[in-house]
């Protein structure tokens, strides 16, 4: 059986290292670069991948923060990593096995292309899997609590008999990239996109609703300016009519079951990653013009 495509040494075109032990005492994390990069989490145990992650400062310094709240003796808080939590929990119900893989690709030096790059990570291992991985978008495994972030306090744990957490419900599944690259479509990733209109007449009519919106330059490039979500779209929308230029255009979808946060950003990830992905075919862009390296 072929290994999957995101536990490969090449995979989306960048130049990953082997994988190796999430240890943050171990030899494997000190070879990583101090540069900026990306890096992915898995468990060997467990199909698929526990997290996909960025820093715009030293990896190094990053995946060892990680390493030391996953393998923490409580839970560790929401910071300085939001996915050490949810880590810590796989490894308290599978074993400390987590491995690490890590790439420095060109891009990355750049805040916006590296994650955008996250993103179209996410979105093709979405494709491929029909889930997000483990510990991204906040959640937490079944049967434990997450923690807070410091300033509130609480550490996470294993649930008492009967008691839920929120950030454990299931995710959402893929869209559909039947139509990927028809970008400013009515249909776009299989989703029911409002007429486009100027963000000069946002106005009262607009639900107040969970919404994805996109937001575009006629005739620019690439596509779109911005993708986003929002519980209150027409609060939001209102938010950019005020900080952005009048003319340019926007259009909306509702939606139904992205309602919670970390579906609504599961959805609005993946419009991001195949945005950044289409773009580049679009205008004729090589993975090399992206700004991948290889060795």
């Amino acid at each position: 059986m072929n290994e999957p495509e995101f536990y490969a040494n090449n995979w989306l075109g960048a130049d990953w290292t082997d994988w190796g032990p999430l240890d943050p005492n171990g030899d494997h994390l000190s070879t990583f670069s101090t540069d900026e990069g990306l890096y992915r989490v898995r468990h060997p145990e467990r199909p698929g991948l526990e997290y996909i992650g960025e820093t715009g400062r030293s990896l190094r310094g990053r995946v060892r923060a990680l390493a030391h709240g996953a393998f923490a003796d409580e839970m560790p808080y929401r910071d300085p990593h939001t996915a050490a939590p949810c880590l810590w929990a796989v490894q308290q119900e599978d074993g400390k096995e987590l491995e690490v893989s890590v790439t420095t690709p060109t891009l990355a030096e750049d805040k916006q292309s590296r994650k955008a790059f996250e993103d179209a990570l996410i979105a093709v291992y979405r494709r491929e899997r029909g889930e997000s991985p483990t510990a991204n978008f906040g959640r937490i495994i079944d049967g434990y609590r997450q923690s807070t972030y410091r300033s509130g306090g609480e550490r996470g744990g294993p649930l008492e008999p009967g008691e839920t957490e929120s950030n454990a419900e299931s995710g959402v599944g893929p869209l559909d990239w039947s139509r990927s690259e028809a970008i400013l479509s009515g249909d776009w990733m299989g989703l029911s996109w409002s007429a486009p209109r100027q963000l000069a007449v946002v106005d009262t009519s607009l639900p107040t609703d969970d919404a994805l919106y996109r937001i575009w330059r006629e005739g620019g490039a690439p596509p779109l300016e911005y993708i986003g979500q929002s519980s209150n779209l027409k609060s939001r929308l209102y938010h950019h009519r005020r900080n952005r230029d009048e003319k340019l255009l926007y259009s909306y979808t509702e939606l139904g079951e992205h309602d919670a946060q970390h579906k609504r950003e599961e959805a609005e990830t993946e419009l991001i990653g195949v945005h950044w992905l289409e773009a580049g075919r679009v205008h004729g862009i090589s993975s090399e013009g992206f700004g991948f390296r290889r060795t």
